[in-house]
C-alpha cells in the first residue's frame, strides 16, 4: 500500500499537474468557458420550448405558441448553442495568445476568421451538361450546423494553429511596426497585418487542399474522422464512461484538478451529445445519447469530485469527532452545491489511504446506477439542458430531464449510495480522530 500511495503522490500527481498546466490545453480549457454563458442561457430556452406537457395539466408550448413567443424563443435557442464552436475557436486562440504575452483579441478575430473560411457551407449536388455530378455553394451561407458542437474540433485546431502562427510573427518581430507616437491600438492593427495573411493563407490553401484530393466535410469531416471517432467510442459509452470518471477521481485523491487534466479530451464529445439530445429534444423527436455533459456534472460527480456528498452528511450527522462536527457544518452547504474543496483538503480525501476506495468508487457506481437507470426506462434521458455544475441535487435532476420526477428521485438515490459507500470508511476516520483529540494531539 506505501508502495502504491508513493506512485500516486510522487508520479502521477506531478504527471496529472504538468497536464493540467499545459499552455494549450488550458486555452482549450479557458476557450471553452468563453461559450459556456451561451450554453446556459440557451438552455434555458429550450427547457422552455420542449417542456414535456405530460408533466403538467396544460400545453407549456401551446401557451408559448398562443402568446406568440414560441418561435422567437427557438431563435434565441438557436443563436445561443447554435453558435458555441465559433465563439470556442475566438476564446481558444485568445487565452493561447495572452498566455504567450501576444495581443489575445487580435489572434482571436484572426481564428474567428479562420473558422469562418474553413466552415462547411450549404451546398447541393447538381449536374452539368454531360451528366457530371457538380458540387454548388450557395452564395458562401454558412448553416447554424457548421457554427455548433458538431465543429468543435476544427475549433479547437483552428483556434490552437492561428494564435501560434500569430505569436511566432510577433515574438519574432515579422510585423509592420508604426512610429511610437501611434496610438497602441492602431499600431497593434498594423502588427496582425503579416500574421493575418499568413494564417489566412495557409488555412486557404488547406481548403483548396482538401478539396482537390475529394475530401467531403473538408477539415471537419477529416478532424472528426483522426480526433472525434476514436474520442467517441471512448467516452460516449458506459465502459468508457467509468474509465474516464476513475482516472479523473485518482487525479482528484491526488490532489490534482481530474477536470483540468481530462476536460480538454473529453468535454467537446459530451458537448456534442448534448447539443444532439437538445436538437431531438426541440423537434420532438427520441433522445439519441444517453451520456451527456449534464450527465457527469449533476449524476456522477454529484457533491463534487469524488461525489463526497455522502461524507458530508456522515460528518455533519455522526462525527464524534469534534474537529469532524465543526468540518460538516461548514462543508454541508457547500456540498449541496457540489463543492468540495473543505473535505478535500481538510478532512483530508486527498492523499488519505482510508478514503482512497470511497472516493474513487463513488463516482464510479454513480455512473452505472445512472447509465442502467436511464438505458432502461426508469428515468428520462438529459434532453440537452445543460445546468451550472453547481446546481444542487433534486433541482438540477428535475431540469435536466426535462421536467422529470424520476431525475430528481434519481439524485436523491444517488446521494444515499454516496453515503452508504462512504460511512463505513468515515467511522474508521472519525474514530481515529476522536482518539487522537483524547490523547491531546
Amino acid at each position: 500500500m506505501n508502495g502504491f500511495m508513493n506512485f500516486l503522490e510522487n508520479k502521477l500527481a506531478p504527471f496529472g499537474t504538468k497536464i493540467g498546466n499545459q499552455r494549450h490545453m488550458k486555452a482549450i480549457r479557458d476557450g471553452f468557458m468563453m461559450a459556456m454563458p451561451l450554453v446556459l442561457i440557451g438552455s434555458i430556452f429550450l427547457l422552455l420550448i420542449s417542456w414535456p406537457d405530460e408533466s403538467l395539466p396544460f400545453s407549456v408550448q401551446g401557451f408559448l405558441q398562443n402568446i406568440g413567443v414560441y418561435d422567437i424563443l427557438s431563435t434565441m435557442n438557436q443563436s445561443t448553442m447554435a453558435i458555441i464552436s465559433l465563439v470556442a475557436c475566438f476564446g481558444i486562440a485568445y487565452r493561447l495568445s495572452e498566455s504567450y504575452g501576444t495581443d489575445g483579441p487580435s489572434a482571436g478575430v484572426l481564428a474567428l476568421s479562420s473558422f469562418i473560411l474553413m466552415a462547411p457551407r450549404f451546398s447541393a449536388e447538381t449536374f452539368d451538361e454531360k451528366g457530371k455530378a457538380v458540387t454548388q455553394l450557395f452564395g458562401g451561407a454558412i448553416p447554424f450546423s457548421s457554427l455548433n458542437s458538431s465543429t468543435l474540433f476544427m475549433a479547437i485546431a483552428i483556434g490552437l494553429i492561428t494564435a501560434e502562427i500569430y505569436r511566432i510573427f510577433i515574438q519574432k518581430g515579422i510585423v509592420i511596426k508604426m512610429p511610437k507616437n501611434v496610438p497602441d491600438v492602431v499600431s497593434k492593427s498594423f502588427s496582425a497585418l503579416l500574421p493575418a495573411l499568413t494564417a489566412l493563407i495557409f488555412w486557404a490553401c488547406v481548403l483548396k487542399g482538401l478539396d482537390a484530393a475529394g475530401v467531403k466535410g473538408g477539415l471537419n469531416a477529416v478532424l472528426g474522422l483522426i480526433i472525434g471517432q476514436p474520442l467517441r467510442l471512448i467516452a460516449g459509452n458506459v465502459i468508457g464512461m467509468v474509465i474516464v470518471v476513475l482516472v479523473n477521481s485518482l487525479f482528484w485523491f491526488c490532489g490534482v484538478n481530474g477536470g483540468q487534466v481530462l476536460n480538454a479530451f473529453v468535454d467537446p464529445v459530451w458537448l456534442q451529445m448534448t447539443e444532439e439530445n437538445q436538437a431531438a429534444a426541440a423537434a420532438g423527436h427520441v433522445l439519441p445519447n444517453i451520456i451527456t455533459l449534464p450527465f457527469k456534472d449533476l449524476f456522477v460527480f454529484i457533491g463534487g469530485g469524488g461525489a463526497t456528498i455522502g461524507l458530508a452528511l456522515c460528518l455533519i450527522l455522526f462525527s464524534k469527532s469534534q474537529t469532524y462536527k465543526q468540518l460538516g457544518r461548514l462543508s454541508i452547504i457547500p456540498s449541496f452545491f457540489n463543492i468540495n474543496t473543505a473535505i478535500l483538503f481538510s478532512f483530508p480525501t486527498v492523499l488519505n489511504p482510508i478514503m482512497m476506495i470511497p472516493f474513487v468508487l463513488t463516482p464510479s457506481i454513480n455512473a452505472i446506477i445512472t447509465y442502467v437507470a436511464m438505458s432502461t426506462g426508469l428515468v428520462p434521458l438529459t434532453t440537452g439542458v445543460v445546468l451550472s455544475w453547481t446546481t444542487p441535487p433534486i433541482i438540477g435532476g428535475f431540469l435536466a430531464t426535462g421536467g422529470s420526477w424520476q431525475g430528481a428521485v434519481l439524485q436523491v438515490v444517488l446521494v444515499l449510495v454516496s453515503f452508504a459507500i462512504y460511512y463505513p470508511f468515515f467511522k474508521v476516520a472519525d474514530k481515529k480522530n476522536l482518539e487522537q483529540e483524547m490523547l491531546g494531539e
